[in-house]
């Protein structure tokens, strides 16, 4: 494979319900097995997965969420210090802040897919609510994957909520 088309990071914790969004919709770029994709999915987004990035390869985050109340939300992020930074885990956010920090290079540009989740208890199941969100954000993406690589980022930049 040559450069990489787009970098896709997908975390959650199937355990908890809602919270295995992220992992569910990687599971289902995996069966893709496209040619243009790296992926990582993983239970938290960690410090470590600063190592995954690339400055010239978009990246897009996916991860369960309150944010939208229905389906899904997809926002163009950037490189900002929060709060959320620490040892054992990190936001989109402030990972794409330390790429710039550890290799003085600007962050890819990057974007999260917030999946509409609701029920995030320990041992639950993922809800119909999410399952539904999953199945729009999965149309989403695959009309996306559909397209030549060329067209993703703009397609991304394009799905983008204001």
């Amino acid at each position: 494979m040559n450069k990489p088309a787009l970098t896709v990071l997908a975390w959650g914790n199937v355990s908890r319900g809602d919270d295995g969004a992220g992992p569910l919709l990687a599971e289902k770029i995996q069966q893709l097995n496209l040619d243009g994709v790296v992926l990582q999915e993983d239970m938290q987004l960690n410090i470590e997965h600063v190592m995954d990035l690339h400055s010239q390869t978009p990246v897009l985050f996916i991860d369960a969420s309150r944010k939208p109340e229905h389906g899904y939300y997809l926002e163009k992020i950037s490189a900002e210090a929060d709060n959320s930074f620490s040892t054992h885990s990190v936001s989109p956010a402030a990972l794409l802040h330390l790429f710039e920090k550890t290799n003085g290079s600007t962050a890819p540009e990057a974007f999260l897919l917030h999946i509409s989740g609701k029920e995030f208890e320990l041992g639950s199941s993922v809800s119909q609510h999410t399952q539904s969100a999953l199945e729009l954000a999965w149309e989403y993406l695959q009309d996306l994957f559909s397209m030549p690589q060329e067209q993703w980022l703009t397609q991304l930049r394009m799905g983008c909520t204001e």
